[in-house]
């Protein structure tokens, strides 16, 4: 099995897995979050919805896109239309799909290519990682929407 393909397939099945979580979270709780600095399900939700969509640009250019102010004011403008699950879900969808099909069809030679990404303090990731970051991101944000299911008494592994 091909790289891409593998993290096409784990890709999918986490988002199913973070889709169906979140789904578990009763809908009056869907904007709350245990203290003033955590992040509400909906929040994370809003994250990889918009997501997707600079990931995928990396992939398609083969460089970081322009990350300035306009551009994360923009980024938190299209987070916010996402203002339901519903929307989050159909938005997760489509923005993963899209950017799965730029996955799958990346080409094996240019795997080990570098790029410089701004956060963190700077970092070098290569394309194999670069096509890995949603997949991460999403079982990332999965983990704490399940911690938030345990802060509400859901013990259930949905």
């Amino acid at each position: 099995m091909r790289f891409q393909d593998h993290t096409v397939r784990t890709t999918h099945k986490a988002l199913e897995d973070l889709l169906r979580s979140a789904a578990a979270i009763p809908p009056d709780r869907l904007d709350w979050s245990p203290n003033e600095t955590s992040r509400s399900t909906l929040s994370q939700l809003q994250e990889i919805a918009a997501g997707a969509r600079w990931i995928l640009a990396i992939v398609r250019d083969r460089r970081m896109p322009e990350f300035d102010d306009h551009a994360r004011r923009e980024s938190d403008r299209l987070r916010q239309t996402y203002d339901t699950l519903e929307r989050c879900r159909d938005a997760a969808r489509a923005t993963t799909d899209e950017l799965l099909a730029e996955v799958a069809a990346f080409p094996d030679d240019h795997l080990e290519d570098e790029i410089a990404l701004p956060f963190g303090g700077g970092t070098i990731l290569t394309m194999a990682e670069i096509l890995q970051l949603h997949y991460w991101n999403v079982v990332y944000h999965l983990g704490q929407i399940n911690y938030i299911q345990t802060i509400l008494g859901d013990r259930e592994m949905h």
